[in-house]
Formats: C-alpha cells, structure tokens, sequence
C-alpha cells in the first residue's frame, strides 16, 4: 500500500467562506518561486567564452501537512549570472559543491535562451518552473577564499592563490612576489624606459651608455 500524503489545509481552512478562500490565495501564491537555495552538482563549460550552466540540488525540501518531507531532484541545464558589461567581465564560475541562490524566472525563458538573448515568446505556457532558473551566486559557500579580490577601507588588494599581492593604496602600488614583465616598463612622466633608456654624461669611455644588458 502507498504511502498517505496529508495535505496543506488544516481544519479552520472550511470553517468559514473566508478561511476557504484565503488557503486557495495561499495553495495559488505557493507556486510562485522566486530565490531558491541550491547546492551545485556539476558545472559545464565556462571560462573565458560564455558563462557555464550548472546542474543543482534545491535544498529546501517539500514537506506535506504533518511536516514529512520529499526531496527536490536535480535541476539541470540552469544558466548561471556573471558580471559582463559588453566585452568586459569578471570570470568567477562556480564550483561543484557551492551552495548559493537561483532566481526563478516568472516565464518559460527556453526560447529566449536557445535564441541568444533575441527578443522571443515564451518557450510554453510554465511559470514559476525551477527549470528556468539562473544561479546568481554563492550565500554559504563553505571554503575560504584561497585568491580575491578585495576592496577595504584603504584600497584594492588582488591576492593570489601563491602568496602574490597587488595592494593599492592610494597614489601607491604595493607588489609582493617576483614581477615578471613581457615588454617594456615605462616610468616617470611617460619617457624613461626600462629597456631602452641612455644613461647621458657618462665620463669613462668619453661616451654615453648603451641600452640594459639583455635588451
């Protein structure tokens, strides 16, 4: 025999005309998702190109009338936000096991997806589905953060996963670790080069400095 399922209303719910049509308002507004927390399962695609799509766990069961539960299953294929602005953006994909919310889209946005971001009609008449879901970033991410960027009261700090710093403070920048350059290093007001600069007045040899060794 099946398991019995109990069901939301509870018995003040018939009492009156109002009470049975204020549970239908809540039964009809329980269908509205709008942040939902999950957890990532699988990310595919990202880096440099366009964003990933991850595959999620939502981590608020359902439950029935008497609180037993049902687990969510896994949504797929969810899109995930990033903050690009034309041809600039930050790249921080997520990683499997990041908890963080998806925003559940008031439409089926299928055909808006599949056609780039042009303009479209809803892919079928769904609202409120998980199934267009966007992941919008970490809430409890459990690791500690091992390379960030991070803006104080003082400046920008870029810290990286080796120890490197960048810190700027001010009209100062700081650097900690070995600076490796590929091509030249200008300095003072835009005419001194590090590669190709001439040491003037030199008094040995009755002549000027040639560029640095290994220019």
């Amino acid at each position: 025999m099946a398991d019995s399922l109990y069901g939301q209303q509870g018995p003040q719910d018939a009492n009156s005309p109002y009470n049975a049509t204020s549970f239908q308002i809540r039964e009809e507004l329980a269908k509205v998702r709008t942040n939902v927390p999950v957890k990532i399962i699988a990310v595919h695609g990202g880096g440099v190109g366009a964003a990933p799509t991850v595959d999620v766990q939502p981590l608020v069961n359902q439950t029935d009338g008497i609180g037993d539960k049902t687990d969510h299953g896994i949504v797929y294929g969810i899109r995930v936000q990033r903050s690009q602005g034309g041809g600039s953006a930050i790249i921080n994909d997520p990683k499997v096991g990041d908890v963080g919310f998806m925003s559940i889209a008031d439409r089926d946005i299928s055909a808006l997806t599949s056609n780039e971001g042009a303009q479209s009609n809803p892919g079928s008449s769904r609202r409120f589905s998980m199934a267009d879901g966007v992941y919008t970033g970490a809430i409890l991410n459990p690791a500690v953060p091992g390379q960030y960027v991070q803006f104080t009261d003082t400046g920008v700090k870029i810290n990286g996963f080796g120890g490197g710093i960048i810190e700027i403070v001010g009209p100062d920048v700081f650097i900690t670790g070995t600076l490796h350059v590929t091509g030249d290093v200008i300095g003072g007001d835009g005419s001194v080069s590090l590669l190709n600069h001439i040491h003037s007045g030199v008094v040995p040899g009755g002549g000027t400095s040639g560029p640095p060794v290994g220019s």
